[in-house]
């Protein structure tokens, strides 16, 4: 529900006047817990695999396995996420929002309020920094704040405080990375097979291009005679996770650096 009021101070208080009851389930909050009650968003099911993953395992001369880890990012942007949602005449409105993808909030508004696209008008003066962050976890809040001004035919903002937004908004997307790695005596990597897991959170959001694009930078700038890389896409209750600069491909190509470190360090076996 959304509760408007003409100052913020008695917003907040009618808000807090809400008492709703609820019942309490058990969370999947990790990507462990998530592998663990097998909670996926099972329509994604993209993976890249080149050349013959068996000759290559058995053409090295040592094998690792192993799992990296590497959490999220909070954006942080210099100024939370805010909108202004105008009601003009002929039930049109002028939609003012600090993001990333003005368009975006355009189609979303006009589907909450059942009005065509071309009577919305959706500008962005200023972002406030965004990083990935404002390009499509603020709609929400675009849409809450655009179905009050509809029925009262008034002006109506909305402006996250720093806690709310970081609690709301989601964050880089937490990886986990398995895999099974072959090389020669001399470093040569002959084989890679590799599971990445990525938290998704509680919508699809950008995690499916999120996990496309960490797919593709899997080999990073070498090229492995033979891999396999699958995309799990875990479905977790924390905030749905979203775009953040290098969109997947800072993710894995740490794990690369690890990866490559570790069979840097077996040549002396």
């Amino acid at each position: 529900g959304v509760v408007v009021a003409d100052s913020e101070p008695a917003a907040r208080r009618g808000a807090k006047a809400v008492k709703v009851d609820y019942e309490e389930l058990p969370a999947v909050i990790s990507i462990d817990d998530a592998i663990a009650a097998g909670s996926f968003y099972e329509q994604y099911g993209n993976s890249l695999a080149t050349g013959d993953l068996e000759a290559g395992f058995a053409a090295a001369d040592h094998v690792l396995e192993g799992t990296i880890r590497l959490g999220g990012q909070e954006h942080f942007y210099l100024e939370p996420n805010g909108c202004i949602v105008l009601p003009t005449e002929d039930d049109e409105y002028t939609l003012i929002s600090s993001t990333q993808a003005p368009n975006k909030h355009q189609m979303y508004v006009a589907n909450t309020l059942g009005v065509p696209m071309h009577k919305l008008v959706c500008k962005t003066k200023r972002i406030g920094g965004g990083f990935g962050g404002k390009e499509t976890r603020s709609i929400f809040m675009h849409c809450a704040a655009a179905v009050p001004a509809y029925h009262l035919r008034r002006p109506v903002k909305a402006i996250l405080d720093r806690d709310e937004d970081m609690q709301m908004t989601g964050t880089r997307h937490p990886f986990m990375a398995t895999y099974k790695v072959g090389f020669t005596k001399e470093g040569r990597v002959t084989a890679l097979d590799m599971h990445l897991y990525s938290n998704a959170g509680n919508s699809w959001d950008l995690s499916s291009a999120v996990m496309d694009r960490a797919l593709m930078h899997a080999d990073c700038v070498y090229k492995f005679p033979a891999q396999r890389v699958t995309g799990h896409l875990c479905r977790t209750n924390i905030a749905s996770n979203t775009a953040f600069r290098g969109f997947g491909g800072p993710q894995v190509r740490s794990g690369m650096v690890q990866r490559q470190q570790l069979v840097q360090g077996g040549q002396s076996w």
